[in-house]
This record gives structure tokens, C-alpha cells and sequence, in this order.
């Protein structure tokens, strides 16, 4: 079992015997106690140090030449992109968002004719089953659900197909 195992085990058992004490104290308790057991070494609350960099100017560097296997570079910095350049990407990714989405809508309406065909049929095929005899439905009851079921999720697969044109 690991420390944190072990603290929040005993933090558990602490919230046990007096639930209206808040979860950190809990912990906090729990993990005193764990350092008392484990000669005043307790994981819990300890942070690391982070590395901070600042100030450094990225560079990019371009292979130049090779000479006996040792490769010379050339450093240059990063250049931000130009407005053009940035439009240009913009106007190409509405372009394209543009033509996908046609090809969607058009795609949607083929489905949306098809679903509304397979609803039409379970429809008839319904009201055939309901126009028999008491005795017969009884004996169509499973087949009866199941159409039921269809139409339902039918119907739902129509509206979310409409959502997407």
C-alpha cells in the first residue's frame, strides 16, 4: 500500500467517528499521523520545484553543410506570419468548411427520404397487426413492440437528420 493509500485510508476512518469535519482536515490529520508512524516523512503537501525559463528567444536552425559527419548549423529566429498569410489560410478554411457542409446537406436529404420510407413501411405494417383479432395481436405482440420500437427511434433518427442541414 502507498503512503497516499495509507493517509487516505486513515482520513476515511477519521470522517468515520466525526462526519461533520471537513475532508482536508481529515487528511491533514491522516497524514500527521502517517508522518509520526513513518519518522516525520509524509508525501502529502509536498510540491515540486519547476524550472523556470524566460527571456530566450526561440531559433530555428537550417541544416547548412555536412563536413566528416558533423553538421553545420545556420540559427535564424522564427518569423510571425503576415497578415496576408494568416487571411489567405482563413479564407481557404472557410472555403473548405463551405464545400464539406454542402456535401453533408445533400447527403442528409438522401438519408432523410430513405428513413422517412422505412417509417411509412413500419407504419403499415402496424396497422396491419392492429386491425387483427384480439387473439391474433396476442400471438404478434413481440413483432408489435418491435414496430413500435422502430418507429420511435425512426422517427428520432428523421429529426436529428433534419438538424444537420
Amino acid at each position: 500500500m502507498t503512503a497516499l493509500q495509507s493517509i487516505i485510508k486513515e482520513a476515511k476512518a477519521i470522517r468515520k467517528k466525526s462526519p461533520k469535519m471537513e475532508w482536508k482536515k481529515a487528511v491533514a490529520q491522516a497524514s500527521a499521523i502517517y508522518a509520526s508512524k513513518h519518522k516525520g516523512k509524509s508525501p502529502v503537501g509536498k510540491k515540486k520545484a519547476k524550472k523556470r525559463v524566460s527571456g530566450i528567444k526561440k531559433k530555428a536552425s537550417k541544416k547548412v553543410g555536412v563536413i566528416r559527419k558533423k553538421s553545420i548549423r545556420k540559427t535564424a529566429t522564427k518569423r510571425k506570419p503576415t497578415e496576408k498569410a494568416v487571411l489567405k489560410s482563413i479564407k481557404h478554411a472557410v472555403s473548405v468548411q463551405k464545400q464539406h457542409m454542402g456535401n453533408i446537406g445533400g447527403h442528409a436529404i438522401d438519408r432523410i427520404k430513405s428513413a422517412m420510407s422505412h417509417l411509412s413501411h413500419y407504419e403499415h405494417t402496424y396497422k396491419k397487426y392492429m386491425a387483427m383479432p384480439l387473439y391474433e395481436k396476442k400471438l404478434f405482440a413481440g413483432q408489435i413492440k418491435k414496430l413500435r420500437h422502430l418507429i420511435k427511434e425512426t422517427k428520432t433518427h428523421i429529426t436529428q437528420l433534419k438538424k444537420s442541414i
